[in-house]
């Protein structure tokens, strides 16, 4: 049965460097279905653990838009590839 996303949805800029959970706001959004992962200015790594996400996460290159569909119950990190990255999270129910 297909349920359509009818919201709430969050948007937020995040300045990553080391790993961070992926959340647009200071918790992740109640019965989210979806995030969306779009790095600005660097590449970043993604993955479902906050350890090893450069040798063990996917590649996110600058500017690619990332969707997975991910409930409020599993974490998602990001962390950038070098320096700062600029990234821009939606969580969508």
């Amino acid at each position: 049965m297909y349920l359509p996303l009818d919201g709430p949805a969050l948007n937020e800029a995040l300045s990553v460097s080391s790993a961070v959970e992926v959340k647009a706001g200071a918790s992740k959004l109640d019965e989210r279905k979806v995030i969306t992962i779009q790095p600005i200015d660097g590449d970043i790594w993604f993955g479902f653990s906050s350890s090893d996400l450069s040798t063990k996460g996917s590649l996110i290159k600058q500017g690619q838009y990332f969707l997975i569909e991910c409930s409020d119950q599993l974490a998602a990190y990001v962390q950038a590839d070098s320096g700062t990255v600029d990234v821009r999270i939606s969580e969508i129910a």
